[in-house]
């Protein structure tokens, strides 16, 4: 059986599909208007494929959607012979970080699962979520816009919405802030994701003039390396403090936890390498009694699928909506994850594998570049 589950081919297709609109950031990370991705499927001895993606973004580690695909085909004649069972079971992914290294990972955990015609939750542990609420985010602008979003998607069933802050002024942010929980509709619940994008002394102002407000969480609002200004902020305010662009990897994670840096941990299965990092980090977070949040880097639906996945086995999420909408907003997608969402909720079909439907016509095109085939 082993012989079987071992890896023959490796295949790798750089891809970009324009998004539906422009999602302006931050000052830091700009307006994004195209997804990149680069799509990997790995085929085994026994003729069983599977799917892997990842979704690089240059100001996370510095990788383009070029240099990731060269570093998976890189790497790709290393990965030829490796058994899926051993590369799963014995946690080989942890060993590499980066974009590159999850979509590789992914491809291994779903050519296993759909060997074995299992769901690959089941590979990740016990089901602790049926489904799981999606978030909807804004960019970064006025009040006004953002309530136009929530008046558009609320009636189809999002409840929580992500404000893109870190361009204006400070007071601005907050008098914003402020508007849109007095004027939204009941039950929506509201986070703000600054992306690096403030100075130390405006992200204590802005904690400061939200303060008992009922804002479910800061994301980022401090450079990723400056994780004393965060733990300073964490001491500051008993609004929860969330970590993004700061958690690549397992040891990152340790690090946070251990200065006391954040509540709330934002894991991103291709920036945190794959599933085996995620699975890592989300243990560390439980452990410390912290929570999480799944969050998303505008990606298709294959590293979504397996965000999801990992997903409903944590118990430690935190009570709101999470990052499963990016095939919505996306021009286009190469699988059908998109219809895995209902009334503003994600749910996984009962399929083996990672679910997805991938579509090898659309990724070619799509197609940015050459593929690789090892």
């Amino acid at each position: 059986m082993a012989g079987g589950l071992k890896i023959a081919q490796l295949e790798c297709w750089p891809i970009r599909i324009p998004l539906a609109r422009p999602y302006h950031l931050s000052a830091v990370l700009g307006t994004l208007t195209h997804s990149r991705a680069a799509i990997v499927r790995v085929t085994l001895e026994n003729g069983v494929t599977g799917w892997g993606e990842c979704d690089p973004h240059a100001e996370f580690d510095g990788y383009t959607l070029e240099k990731a695909s060269q570093a998976i085909a890189a790497r790709a004649p290393d990965m030829t012979g490796q058994c899926v069972a051993e590369w799963v079971e014995n946690g080989l992914g942890r060993g590499h970080h980066g974009t590159p290294a999850a979509a590789i990972d992914i491809a291994c955990y779903d050519a296993l699962a759909r060997a074995r015609q299992l769901p690959v939750w089941q590979l990740l542990g016990a089901r602790a979520q049926d489904g799981i609420d999606v978030l909807w985010p804004t960019s970064s602008g006025t009040a006004q816009e953002d309530l136009d979003v929530i008046h558009e998607r609320h009636p189809q069933g999002f409840r929580t919405y992500m404000l893109k802050m870190g361009s204006r002024p400070i007071e601005d942010e907050i008098t914003r802030t402020r508007d849109v929980l007095e004027r939204a509709p009941d039950g929506v619940k509201i986070m703000v994701d600054a992306n690096q994008g403030w100075s130390r002394e405006q992200a204590q102002a802005y904690v400061k003039g939200c303060d008992g407000l009922p804002v479910v969480l800061v994301e980022q609002p401090l450079r990723a390396e400056d994780l004393e200004g965060m733990s300073a902020l964490c001491d500051q305010t008993d609004l929860p403090i969330s970590v993004d662009e700061a958690l690549l990897t397992p040891a990152n994670a340790e690090e946070i936890i251990q200065r006391g840096s954040a509540d709330v941990f934002s894991i991103k299965i291709s920036k945190n390498g794959g599933l085996a990092n995620s699975v890592q980090i989300a243990d560390a977070v439980r452990k410390a009694g912290k929570r999480v949040l799944m969050n998303s880097m505008i990606e298709l639906g294959i590293t979504q699928a397996a965000s999801l996945h990992l997903g409903v086995t944590l118990p430690h999420l935190m009570p709101c909506g999470h990052a499963y909408m990016s095939t919505l907003r996306m021009a286009d997608d190469v699988t059908d994850f998109s219809d895995w969402i209902k009334n503003g909720v994600a749910v996984l079909p009962d399929r083996p594998g990672l679910g997805v439907e991938v579509s090898l016509e659309k990724i070619k095109e799509y197609q940015a570049g050459d593929a690789y085939v090892v």
